[in-house]
Order: structure tokens, then sequence, then C-alpha cells
């Protein structure tokens, strides 16, 4: 009897130790595919560095609006201050693609994270000394937006030249969107913490940022690609000329970028108005807001982890296709309960609409990247960019119309629209189906 027992005792010992080998052999293989393009050390030095850059961005966006209130104590300096701070990068971002074609990335990315590393400093010092106003904060932000304006080209342009055109940029794309969504969860509450302590305080959290900027500086440093200059030297309007009519001649890329701009745009915005949902359609108090943004949140990092693992699916363009319909529905279905005060089924709505969205808006920028030829990455990422800043200026009109119509209704109303548009590019331009099914791009001269 005891032999028996024994024996049993053994086999469900070896059954439970091949169980655990298969699920943890079955873990490693999910974490190798999701996590792939991080194998490329300059990628991997890279990430790590931009990581810094994510914190330095969320801890920002609430250190300079708690400070603009703070100084002023009325609203319309937030506003001001994040106008100064967009206005550049929509003006600026094609030039800011012309100088990733016209130089190597890796020098672009040095000179501009100095800048904004020391454009952090200036403020932690005029904050040390009492010096700060309501003028200072609005001249810093343009500055910055300036710096984000050459920024942010070359550092997309970078990617392929580090990791390839082929299915790790898909990875390396939607990891970079991952680690901006965890500092997107994690920044604002660690800013939120580090204000309150006596000895850090708003001061403190700029020296912390201009910390943060060096960090990205120092990996960028490492990185021993230096993503080489391949665009042809003519005058910057030529180049810039150069740049949107690559676009405009590529039926594909229109297609991306009006698929880009038009749910970044008009859908987007509804995390602008969360506030109003929770506070007034849904009267939730800020409890009720902080599980809507957790929801969305959680959702959207799903979402871009999601595409790193499928990034060598083939048909990138019909998954595309699909999340965007999904996020259209989701935003229809979070407006429509918001509007009949349902918190509950709202919940996991939003939580879909921040993983499709999220997911959409990364394998976006893989398609444009995989069908764009390398010696116009940086401008034509630099309209890109350009389109992508144009968000908060969309969020007045959107507001204005949540004011006289209801905040649900708009909602409802931004997620038909967008799952409209998508439909009709889908409907009009049948060729985007096929955008992605092969890797590289035409060869063309510009």
């Amino acid at each position: 009897m005891a032999t028996g027992e024994s024996d049993a005792a053994r086999l469900a010992a070896h059954s439970n130790g091949v169980l655990s080998e298969r699920l943890s052999a079955r873990f490693k293989g999910v974490a190798d595919r999701t996590f792939d393009s991080l194998h490329e050390s300059d990628f991997r030095i890279l990430w790590l560095g931009f990581m810094g850059s994510w914190f330095a961005m969320q801890m920002q966006q609430v250190a300079r609006g708690y400070l603009a209130y703070e100084l002023t104590g009325n609203a319309l300096a937030l506003g001001l201050v994040t106008l100064a701070m967009g206005l550049p990068r929509i003006v600026l971002s094609p030039v800011g693609g012309v100088l990733a074609d016209r130089f190597t990335k890796r020098s672009v990315l040095l000179y501009t994270q100095a800048a904004l590393g020391l454009i952090a400093l200036f403020q932690a010092l005029l904050l040390s000394f009492h010096l700060m106003t309501i003028d200072w904060l609005i001249v810093a932000g343009f500055l910055q937006g300036t710096a984000f304006s050459f920024n942010m080209p070359a550092r997309q342009a970078y990617l392929p030249a580090v990791v390839g055109k082929g299915d790790k940029l898909a990875n390396a794309l939607a990891l970079n969107n991952a680690g901006m969504n965890l500092t997107r969860v994690l920044g604002p509450a660690l800013a939120g913490v580090l204000i309150a302590v006596p000895f850090i305080d708003v001061p403190g959290i700029f020296y912390i940022i201009a910390l943060c900027y060096i960090w990205v500086w120092w990996s960028v440093y490492r990185v021993r690609n230096p993503g080489r200059a391949e665009g042809e030297r003519r005058s910057m309007g030529r180049s810039i000329g150069d740049g949107f009519a690559y676009i405009y001649r590529r039926p594909h890329l229109l297609a991306l970028m009006g698929l880009g701009f038009i749910p970044l745009a008009i859908g987007l915005p509804y995390i602008s108005l969360m506030p109003v949902v929770a506070l007034h359609d849904l009267d939730v108090g800020s409890v009720g807001l902080g599980i809507l943004l957790s929801a969305g949140g959680i959702g959207s990092l799903c979402g871009t982890l999601g595409v790193a693992y499928f990034s060598s699916y083939p048909r990138k363009a019909f998954l595309q296709q699909i999340l965007g319909i999904v996020f259209a529905v989701a935003l229809v279905a979070f407006g429509y309960f918001g509007w009949h005060g349902m918190l509950l089924p709202a919940i996991p709505c939003l939580f879909v609409a921040g993983l499709s969205s999220d997911a959409y808006m990364a394998l976006n920028s893989t398609l444009i990247m995989m069908n764009t030829d390398a010696g116009v990455y940086g401008r034509v990422m630099g309209v890109y960019m350009m389109a992508q800043s144009i968000r908060p200026i969309t969020v007045l009109p959107i507001s204005a119309l949540a004011d006289a119509i209801g905040t649900s209704v708009t909602l409802l109303g931004c997620g038909a629209v967008c799952g409209l548009f998508i439909f009709a590019v889908v409907t009009l331009y049948p060729g985007y189906r096929q955008i992605g099914m092969n890797e590289a791009p035409r060869p063309s001269v510009v």
C-alpha cells in the first residue's frame, strides 16, 4: 500500500515537473518573440535610454501644469504653456526631418538631447532662485517644442537603421510604444509623489528631468551604428518640398498618413475629455476617474505588447484595419454607456479602446517606415510628426462641441467618424490591404 502511494506521489511529482517545464518553455517562447528586437544590442541601448526620455516627458507634463497653475491661478495658463510647446512641432517637424536625412541620426539626437537637458536645467535653476514666471515657462516650452521638432523625426528614422526594415522594425516600434505607455502609467504618479516631498518639490522634478535627458544622451552616445546620412544635399526649402512630393506620389503613404491623422485628431481626444465624463456624465468622482484612466492605460500597454508579439504577422494592413474598427466601436460604446451613466460596462470599453488605438497607431508607424526609402526616412517622419502634433489643437473644437451637445454624445460621434473614415479608405483604396505584404518598397530617387 505504501509502495503504491509513493509511486503515485512520484508520478504526480513527475507530471507536475513536466507541466512546469512546458509552461516555462512556453513563457520563454512568448517573451523571446515579444521582445525580439531587444536582442539587438544597439536597439537595447536605445530603448533603455529612451525610457529616460519618456519618464522625463511624463513627469514634465505634470510639473509644468502644476507650476503654470500655481504661478497664475487660472486654467488659461495651462493652455498657453501647452500651445507654446506644440506650435514649433507643427511648423518645424519637416525641418527636423530634413536634418535627420542630411546628417547622421545619432548626431542629431546627441545635439537635441543635450538641448533638452539644458532647458530643463535652466528651468530648475530659475525655480531654485525664485525667478520663474509664467513668461519664462512659456519661453522654455517654446524652446523645448523646437528641440523636439528636430529630435522626433531623427528618433523614428534611427530605428530602421538600427534594426532593419523587416519584422524586427515592427517589433521595435511596438516596444517603443509599450515603453511610452508604461511611463504614461508610472511617470505622472511618480511626479505627483515627488512634488509632495518638501526637499524635492517642483524644482527637484526639473533637476530629475535634466538627469533623465543626460541619461538619454549617454545612451545614444554608446550606440555603435551612427544612422548614416542618406539624403541628397539640397536647399532646405527644396528638401522639405521633396518630402511632401514623395508622399503625394505614393497613394499607399497618403492613405497611411490619413489613417494616422484622423483617428489621432478625432478619436484620441477622448483621453482629454475623460475628467468631464467621470465627474459629470458618470458622476463617479476622482476615484472613478482614476479607474477609467487606468483601464485605458493598461489596455494601451497590452495593445502595444500584442503588436510586438505579432510583429511577424504578414497581413499588417488587414490587422490595422480590424484594430481601427474595434477602436471606433469601443469609443461609440463608451460614449453610449457614458451617456446613460453606466460605469461598469464603460470600463472594459476604455480598456478595449486603449488596446486597439495604441496597437493601431504602432502598426501605422510600422507600415509607413516599411514603405519608405532610406533616403527620405527623416522627411517622411517629419511630415508624420507634424500631423501628430496637431492633436492638441483639435482638442479645443471637440471640447467646445462637448460643451454644446454633451461629452458622451460627442465621443459617440467621434467614434462613428473614425470608423466611417477607416471604412472609406479601405473601400476606396483596395491597394491598402496589400500594404506591408512586401517589406521592401520600390526603389526611388528624391
